[in-house]
């Protein structure tokens, strides 16, 4: 019994007691299935980050059209496309016709899926922006005409001006 015991020692201690490549193959396969089957859970953590940052976006793109109207004196534009879901800046060209922005914001920025412009009782002017994600992510984005400050708030709000 012991010559055996020593046998079974002597190979093992030879030997590499690693594991084969079809036992490796045959975990990656079974990872591989548990990650697909797990990844829409994954996505739904991430997706609430979308809005905000999107939102995020939004207001940089309209403080550069602010500051660099201030700063070079020309008139500044955030363009809208409702259509598209996108948004860039333009700036002022020869006669009064605007042109996009040689900066990487004059190129069309688009809103991720599922966030889309929106108002239930039309579009405000000059200071209301609404961003909704579904039902459950709401932004509201207030831009004020003088100085072109922009006051994010969570939800829907509309202010009533009198």
């Amino acid at each position: 019994m012991e010559k055996r015991v020593e046998k079974e020692r002597a190979r093992t201690s030879k030997g590499n007691p690693g594991f084969s490549l079809a036992e490796l193959m045959v975990v990656i396969l079974i990872l591989g299935f548990v990650f697909l089957l797990t990844f829409p859970n994954f996505r739904a953590l991430l997706e609430p980050r979308d809005a905000k940052r999107a939102v995020l976006q939004l207001v940089g793109s309209m403080r550069y059209a602010q500051s660099q109207a201030a700063a070079t004196k020309q008139r500044f534009r955030l363009n809208l496309d409702l259509k598209e879901n996108a948004y860039w800046v333009s700036r002022e060209g020869e006669r009064d016709s605007f042109l996009r922005d040689s900066s990487p914001l004059g190129k069309p920025a688009y809103l991720p899926a599922g966030v889309t412009f929106f108002s239930p009782t039309g579009w405000a002017d000059e200071c209301e922006i609404h961003l909704r994600k579904g039902e459950e992510e709401i932004f509201t984005l207030f831009v004020h005409p003088l100085g072109g400050k922009t006051e994010v708030t969570a939800g829907y709000v509309e202010r009533r001006t009198s």
